[in-house]
C-alpha cells in the first residue's frame, strides 16, 4: 500500500481544475452587456453570468455589483491548477474562468469546492494529519491517560461506542475522533495544530466523509478551508508547493 503522503501527492497531480469546472458549453451566458441583467434576473441561482460573443467568453455580469466587466488576466486560472492550489485562488476571488491553451474553456465557482474530487483530496489530507497525530500519542493511550486528557464524560462516550461494537471492536483509540486526537497531541507531543483550527478541521473532515454534507456553505468557509489546508501542510512538514501540479 502507498504511504498516505504519496497518495496525497498523486491526488494533487491527478485531479485539477479541469476535472471540476463547468465547461463553456454548459454555462448560462448573455450575448452582450445590455442583456446580461435580464439573463441574471432569469437565473437567480447564479452569482455570475458570463458574456459570450461570437462563441468566445469576453466578460461577465456580477449580480452582487449589478455591473458587467471584461475578463482580465486576474480572472483566469490554468486548467492544470491542482485542487489544493485552487482553494488558495478562490480564497482571493469567488470565481475564475479556466484557461486551456490560451482559450477560455470553462468556469469555476467557490461552490465547486464541494465537488467529490475536492472532498476526496481533503479527506486524504486530514487522514494524513490524523495518522501523524495518532502515532505521536499511541504509546500513551491507556485508560487513565485518556481519562486525564479527555475527561470522564468524553471517555464514557468513547467506552460506550467501544462496547457497542462488541467483538468487532479493536481498541479505545479507534473510537477517538480527529478532535480528540489533535487536542491530545497538542498537549503531549510535538504534533501541534493551532487550537482555533481543531473544531474547523473536524467539520471539514465530516464534510469530506459524507456525501450529503458540504466542505463550504458560504464564501467565508473558503477562507477557513484555505487556512486549514496550510495548517495541515505545515504540521506534515510539507510546503504547499510540494502538492502542486
Amino acid at each position: 500500500m502507498p504511504h498516505i503522503e504519496e497518495t496525497l501527492n498523486r491526488l494533487a497531480t491527478a485531479f485539477t481544475v479541469k476535472d471540476i469546472m463547468t465547461p463553456c458549453a454548459a454555462l448560462v451566458c448573455a450575448p452582450n452587456n445590455t442583456q446580461a441583467t435580464r439573463v441574471s434576473d432569469d437565473n437567480p441561482d447564479y452569482d455570475v453570468i458570463p458574456i459570450r460573443q461570437e462563441a468566445t467568453l469576453t466578460g461577465y455580469f456580477e449580480r452582487k455589483f449589478g455591473r458587467a466587466s471584461k475578463i482580465m488576466p486576474d480572472d483566469l486560472v490554468a486548467d492544470g491548477t491542482s485542487l489544493l492550489d485552487l482553494v488558495d485562488i478562490l480564497e482571493e476571488r469567488q470565481f475564475s474562468f479556466v484557461l486551456t491553451r490560451q482559450r477560455i474553456e470553462g468556469y469555476v465557482h467557490f461552490s465547486d469546492l464541494n465537488h467529490q474530487l475536492v472532498k476526496l483530496t481533503f479527506y486524504v489530507l486530514l487522514e494524513a494529519i490524523e495518522r501523524t497525530a495518532l502515532s505521536s500519542i499511541q504509546s500513551n493511550c491507556d485508560h487513565e491517560f485518556l481519562k486525564k486528557e479527555l475527561g470522564a464524560e468524553r471517555l464514557g462516550q468513547i467506552e460506550r461506542a467501544y462496547k457497542r461494537a462488541g467483538r468487532a471492536a479493536r481498541d479505545l483509540v479507534s473510537y477517538l475522533n480527529i478532535s480528540d486526537i489533535l487536542r491530545i497531541a497538542a498537549k503531549v507531543s510535538t504534533v501541534s495544530v493551532e487550537g482555533r483550527f481543531v473544531k474547523a478541521i473536524k467539520k471539514v473532515r465530516d464534510g469530506a466523509a459524507h456525501s450529503a454534507e458540504n466542505l463550504v456553505s458560504s464564501y467565508d468557509d473558503v477562507k477557513m478551508l484555505a487556512h486549514i489546508k496550510r495548517e495541515c501542510l505545515r504540521v506534515l512538514g510539507r510546503p504547499p508547493s510540494q502538492f502542486s501540479a
